[in-house]
């Protein structure tokens, strides 16, 4: 970066003079923040302070307006990408929370269905939970427990039916 001459640094201070408030109100009126858009026309200056270019007279005031202009779209940006990632953020806790509700609820209701189960005769509790806890079938469960596949489903029938009681009366 070569530094700009000195009659180009007057003539920036110059125009900063006489176009520092206008400029600061065209960046207010997009950013609607008064100390933002002083911060964003100073950062202008700062650059064109040391823009390698020759800047002249007929050139400076749109390109500092197009600069200015651009600096508020990269500000806008920005802010429209932290906007995103707080909501983003704010899904994912509520994920987080309902997961944690979900967890909560799923380990209630095992230990509801567990002590219910632990209610039933021994038989029953036993071809209940292969069933529910092991994902057996009745006729896996027959084979396995050497009793036939209809007092597997008589059993499995009446375990349902007095969990689905107890459960309803808790």
């Amino acid at each position: 970066m070569k530094p700009t001459t000195v009659t180009q640094q007057q003539m920036i201070a110059d125009f900063y003079k006489e176009y520092q408030v206008k400029l600061v109100n065209f960046a207010l009126a997009r950013l609607g923040n008064w100390q933002e858009a002083e911060d964003l026309v100073q950062d202008v200056f700062v650059k064109l302070m040391t823009y390698d270019d020759i800047i002249n007279k007929t050139t400076i005031r749109s390109f500092v307006f197009t600069i200015t202009n651009h600096e508020v779209m990269n500000i806008l940006r920005r802010r429209a990408c932290r906007h995103k990632v707080e909501e983003n953020v704010v899904y994912e806790q509520e994920l987080q929370h309902c997961a944690v509700e979900r967890v909560v609820e799923y380990h209630d209701t095992l230990r509801m269905v567990n002590y219910c189960v632990d209610q039933l005769t021994p038989s029953c509790a036993k071809v209940y939970r292969m069933t529910l806890f092991d994902g057996k079938c009745a006729g896996e469960i027959a084979k396995e427990l050497n009793v036939s596949k209809r007092t597997v489903e008589s059993q499995l029938l009446t375990s349902r039916k007095k969990v689905r009681m107890m459960l309803q009366a808790i």
